[in-house]
Order: structure tokens, then C-alpha cells, then sequence
């Protein structure tokens, strides 16, 4: 899921930014509920949202960089349990993927959600429940992080399809939803 386009211009996700990881790693269990259809609950019980021993191993043994290695440092911060805010934004589309899905569909003219690539969707409906759902995250940032997100682990279009569909969304929700 890692993209190179976003890193050769220079632009890439501010791993520093607590709701960042969480954001990150929020799009993480999405991707893996829309793979595998676990839960939240499942996943966190069975901890399979932890990197293997074996890719760490690996990287370890691949290279003598560690701390200075993208990779190596991707592994050690999103290794541990989710954070608070991240369950929050997992939870929230979990429960409002409907309502979520209808927005999206909405503000999209010529694709079915279904037919929109995973990474796309999970990034789309994270977001749109920020916009909607959380009054604490003005919709700019919002949409500026699933932008950031597409950039990095989306297709070479994804940052300006998820751009244009929530822009929609944003002009279609102004207030958080209740």
C-alpha cells in the first residue's frame, strides 16, 4: 500500500501528527475489514493488525540502516495497539457505512461505491464521517489528510478523485450530521 508518487514530488503524510497515525492506521483496519470482513472487535481481538515478527525480521536483516530506514520506521510506528481517536474513526464508519456509502454515491455521478477501488472507498468513507460525524475536525483538515492519504497509498488519480468527492460531500453537508 506504500505509493512512490507523493514521496518523488516531496509530499508525504507528517507521520508526527498524532490524528495522522491514527488516520493512517484507522485506514489500515478499514482496508483489512473490506479484504476480510472481520470486525473491528475481531481484528483487535485476535491482533492481527500487528506486522509479523517476520517482516520485521526481515527489514532488520535486509538492510543496516534501522532507524534511518522508511520502511523500518513505518513497521515500529504503527506496530502497536490502535490509538483512542483511531477506533473512534473505525467505529464510526462501521456504524455509519450506510449512511456513509449513500453520501459517496451521491456526490459520485459515474461510479458505483462498490466499483471505486478499496483504497479509494476506505479513504472516502474515513473522511466523510469526519465530515459528518465529528464537529471537533473543521472539514478542511479532513479532507486535506484523505487527500494526503491518496496521495500516498492510492492510485497515480486518487488524491484528485477523493478531492472532488468530498468537496461534494462538504457542500452537500455543511453542519456534522446528528
Amino acid at each position: 500500500m506504500m505509493g512512490a508518487s507523493s514521496a518523488e514530488k516531496g509530499e508525504s503524510l507528517s507521520y508526527r501528527h498524532e490524528r495522522t497515525r491514527s488516520r493512517v492506521f484507522a485506514l489500515r483496519f478499514l482496508y483489512q475489514q473490506e479484504i476480510t470482513g472481520a470486525s473491528l472487535d475481531q481484528m483487535l481481538a485476535e491482533e492481527n493488525y500487528r506486522f509479523s515478527n517476520d517482516h520485521l525480521s526481515e527489514c532488520l536483516s535486509a538492510c543496516d540502516m534501522r532507524q534511518n530506514c522508511e520502511f523500518y520506521n513505518f513497521f515500529a510506528l504503527f506496530d502497536g495497539a490502535p490509538d483512542e481517536y483511531c477506533r473512534m474513526l473505525v467505529r464510526g464508519v462501521e456504524e455509519q457505512k450506510r449512511e456513509l456509502d449513500r453520501l459517496i454515491r451521491s456526490a459520485s455521478k459515474h461510479w458505483a461505491v462498490f466499483r471505486m477501488p478499496v483504497v479509494d472507498r476506505c479513504i472516502l468513507r474515513l473522511a466523510a464521517w469526519e465530515i459528518c460525524y465529528n464537529d471537533k475536525v473543521p472539514a478542511s483538515v479532513a479532507v486535506n489528510e484523505a487527500v494526503q492519504l491518496a496521495k500516498e497509498y492510492g492510485g497515480e488519480d486518487s488524491s484528485k478523485f477523493v478531492n472532488g468527492l468530498l468537496g461534494k460531500i462538504v457542500s452537500m453537508h455543511t453542519e456534522p450530521v446528528e
